[in-house]
């Protein structure tokens, strides 16, 4: 019994350095990737509103021109 009792806090040490190897790897994921990701999302919505504002402004200049030619 006292081999396997050793072999079990083996094999839980094992599975604590693995959770604690996971855990640092989602901190990582979540401070570092994500920030980049939002700062690519960023990057994207502002290419929007400015193609958004080019449609805009080319619709008012076509209807300028339909109305008063």
């Amino acid at each position: 019994m006292p081999d396997l009792d050793r072999k079990n806090e083996l094999s839980i040490l094992e599975l604590r350095g693995e959770v604690n190897l996971l855990s640092q790897k989602v901190e990582t994921l979540r401070v570092n990737d994500l920030a980049h990701l939002q700062k690519s999302v960023d990057g994207i919505q502002r290419v929007l509103w400015a193609v958004g504002a080019v449609v805009l402004g080319h619709l008012g200049v076509a209807v300028k021109t339909t109305l008063w030619g």
